[in-house]
């Protein structure tokens, strides 16, 4: 049987995976609904990052602030070197403010992790 810490883990690790195959994509040609859709999307993606990091800290045992911390900066990182490795792939492009929305929304994320187990609390062991 999984734990949630290893349920929290394998999500991560899949997510983040996941998230840098969409960003590998070349010339992606999606058409944006509304300006600065793609900035909802990072926030949403990095958001979903941030949280499940969150979590994982947090069924390993850290306090609920270093968790959080762990979230925010893992999900910072992530995005970064997601930025960076962009710059290489043909229709793509580094861009500061889509690293600034990945790194709210993994901040955005760690906070939910700080508010979701209080209103849903299956999702924490103790």
């Amino acid at each position: 049987m999984m734990t949630r810490r290893r349920i929290y883990l394998v999500s991560l690790v899949l997510w983040a995976g996941f998230t840098l195959i969409l960003t590998s994509i070349p010339n992606p040609g999606i058409v944006l609904p509304f300006s600065y859709a793609d900035k909802v999307a990072h926030l949403g993606f990095y958001g979903v990052m941030g949280f499940l990091c969150a979590m994982w800290r947090r069924e390993s045992g850290s306090t609920l602030r270093s968790a959080a911390a762990a979230g925010l900066i893992f999900a910072a990182v992530m995005g970064a070197l997601d930025e960076i490795h962009q710059q290489w792939i043909p229709g793509r492009s580094m861009e500061f403010l889509d690293w600034v929305a990945d790194a709210a929304g993994g901040g955005f994320g760690a906070l939910c992790s700080a508010i979701l187990p209080s209103l849903l609390p299956f999702l924490l062991t103790e």
